[in-house]
């Protein structure tokens, strides 16, 4: 039972801003039941005195028994036998009077010994949760008052570091801003440059080819203009020797007519006489095809040569001042 009624555990482990709750709830419930406890015993210590005290009354009440039977039993005539039972009946009454007494001393003691411990400790119990309460009342407020400071503390603190962020973040974006404004326009030069550069190389580029073109051109034709000046020149020398031979084949032809001596000896000769070897009469020439304005004759107008040989076919000339088609 001491056991039972000891004083729990008072430690409590230090939670932020106080005790833990559900430590000193489960304190202020082991102290109910130990209440409990104490007055369970209280009552059961007072139970024990009721029955000693039971105990005791039936006790005096046998005494009281033995006394009037004591008083009946020393009526008899019989003086000695009467003193001798009198004798008898007071020690035994005043032996169970003395073990009532003593038995009913001890109970008592016992029960204010115990009645007075219980109370005792019970004071002390109440003592030492008065002093608990006192103790977790200044600790409660001076965690209160800490919890306090620090959370002013904390407050400023974080009011601090948010302007000191916000600062910090303000001159972040001005420093990001700053650096993307310049790396914009670091940029816009560069591809600006690049851009001017590649323009400046594709006008060159598309000069000098054209350069190129314009030369390839005019070389080309200067080239046909000098074949179409040759040509030129040899149909003229063609048409020149054509004509020749067209007057001497004319003379040739008057030359060539019999005398009227040669007619009647032919008349008379049966026979006819093979002509002399001479240069044969040219088929007439063909017509010759029209000629486009500013293109070259045909070689084949002036060729003395016979109609079989391959005819060669000259490219028209190209007027004066035309360049080809810009790629």
């Amino acid at each position: 039972m001491a056991d039972d009624l000891s004083a729990p555990d008072v430690s409590f482990a230090v939670a932020r801003h106080g005790f833990d709750r559900a430590q000193v709830r489960q304190y202020v419930r082991e102290l109910a039941e130990y209440a409990h406890r104490a007055d369970a015993g209280r009552a059961e210590a007072l139970t024990q005195v009721a029955e000693l005290q039971g105990e005791l009354e039936i006790a005096r009440r046998e005494v009281e028994a033995l006394s009037s039977r004591l008083d009946e039993i020393g009526r008899p005539a019989d003086e000695q036998s009467a003193a001798r039972l009198v004798d008898v009946a007071k020690s035994q009454a005043s032996e169970i009077t003395t073990r009532a007494r003593a038995a009913a001393d001890g109970t008592w003691a016992a029960a204010e010994r115990a009645s007075t411990e219980l109370r005792d400790k019970y004071r002390r119990m109440l003592t030492e949760l008065d002093e608990q309460h006192a103790e977790i009342h200044r600790t409660h407020k001076t965690i209160l008052t800490t919890a306090r400071t620090q959370a002013e503390e904390m407050t400023t603190g974080a009011h601090q570091r948010r302007r000191d962020i916000d600062a910090a973040a303000e001159r972040d974006r001005i420093r990001i801003d700053r650096e993307f404004s310049e790396r914009t326009a670091h940029l816009r030069a560069s591809l600006e440059r690049e851009l001017t550069d590649r323009r400046a190389a594709c006008v060159a580029d598309i000069d000098a080819r054209l350069r190129a073109a314009d030369e390839e051109a005019q070389r080309r034709i200067d080239t046909v203009t000098a074949q179409v000046k040759k040509l030129t020149e040899v149909r003229t020398q063609l048409s020149d020797r054509l004509r020749d031979t067209q007057d001497l084949i004319e003379r040739s032809a008057v030359l060539l007519e019999p005398m009227e001596s040669e007619a009647e000896l032919t008349r008379e000769n049966p026979f006819p006489i093979p002509p002399p070897p001479g240069p044969e009469p040219e088929p007439p020439a063909a017509a010759d095809p029209p000629v486009r304005k500013g293109a070259a004759p045909a070689a084949e107008d002036a060729d003395p040569t016979p109609a079989t040989q391959p005819k060669r076919a000259v490219p028209p000339q190209r007027a004066k001042g035309t360049q080809p088609a810009k790629r």
